[in-house]
């Protein structure tokens, strides 16, 4: 009995004849620093039929990382993902044929490219309205044109119309965020913030700095009375952190004795004075030689400024 040697079944892999033309696509075409995109290349034979299954494409490029090696499928496409790898710039995918002689490119651009301009940086400010000499913080939110972060380290140039920027160039962190700080200074009024990074629009928010009493003044007049009652005449004097009279500052009244013909809120006239008129009777002055009168206003920061004086009673 003699043995017949056995026909081998392994089947030689398919390549792609002369002639071939190959396309490639990518998407997107631009991703983030870490970002991802689909490698399409389709084959067609010198007679426009796809390639045969199986035939392989060579794939490179010059930044990330893609597979060296794919095949197609029944229609002459094949497929597979670049993945980037955290470098800046524009990669160039080339596909090409197993024998090298069909050839095609794709570029991908990884990251803000050198002629790109980023998106408009986001700038924030909080507290949006504060008192004069107080404080809010600055935020920008900078971004790359593909939508990430701006890399930390990277300068925001900042400008105030009124109030002093802490560091009118932060640097951006991690996250792609810079802050700073600004005071408000003395002068009330509306500020306008302005950002810009890189090469990017000019993003822009308002703060509203408003006037703030820093001084009250009380005078009565007369500065005395007899036991018998009588009228006074009370003038409180609100000036502002310039020395300024200060307009529409609400005032408080409030005496040891006698009735005030305003119980509520008094508010500064243009001249920054409040009045009110304190009305005594003999029964509220027995025994009593002299009682106090006192005016408050609220300061920029909400604590109450205040001014007394005594009032003395003649027999």
């Amino acid at each position: 009995m003699s043995l017949l040697p056995v026909a081998g079944c392994d089947k030689a892999t398919p390549v792609a004849p002369s002639g071939t033309v190959l396309t490639i696509s990518a998407n997107p075409s631009q991703i983030a620093l870490n970002g991802t995109s689909t490698i399409t290349v389709v084959g067609r034979k010198p007679d426009g039929n796809p390639l045969n299954p199986g035939t392989e494409i060579r794939l490179s490029s010059d930044i990330g990382t893609i597979a060296s090696v794919v095949t197609t499928d029944s229609s002459g496409t094949a497929t597979t993902v670049f993945h980037a790898d955290s470098r800046t710039g524009t990669a160039k995918v080339m596909a090409t044929t197993g024998g090298g002689d069909a050839k095609a490119e794709a570029d991908i651009q990884v990251g803000t490219g050198s002629g790109s301009k980023p998106v408009t940086p986001l700038v924030t400010v909080s507290p949006n309205n504060i008192p004069v000499n107080g404080s809010a913080t600055v935020t920008v939110i900078a971004r790359n044109a593909d939508g990430t972060p701006a890399a930390a380290g990277q300068p925001v140039i900042l400008t105030a119309s009124l109030g002093t920027l802490a560091n009118p160039r932060p640097l951006t962190d991690a996250n792609g965020t810079a802050t700073t700080k600004l005071d408000a200074g003395t002068q009330a009024g509306m500020s306008t913030i302005t950002a810009i990074f890189g090469s990017s629009d000019a993003a822009t928010t308002m703060l509203t700095i408003r006037d703030a009493a820093t001084d009250i003044s009380l005078q009565a007049n007369p500065a005395s009375i007899t036991s018998a009652g009588g009228t006074i005449t009370l003038t409180a004097f609100v000036t502002n952190s310039q020395g300024l009279a200060l307009q529409g500052a609400p005032v408080t009244f409030s005496s040891d004795r006698g009735t005030l013909s305003t119980t509520g809120t008094v508010f500064t006239d243009t001249t920054g004075v409040a009045t009110n008129t304190l009305t005594l009777t003999q029964a509220q002055l027995t025994g009593v030689t002299s009682f106090t009168v006192t005016a408050k206003t609220p300061s920029g920061n909400g604590s109450l400024l205040s001014s007394t004086i005594t009032i003395t009673v003649t027999p």
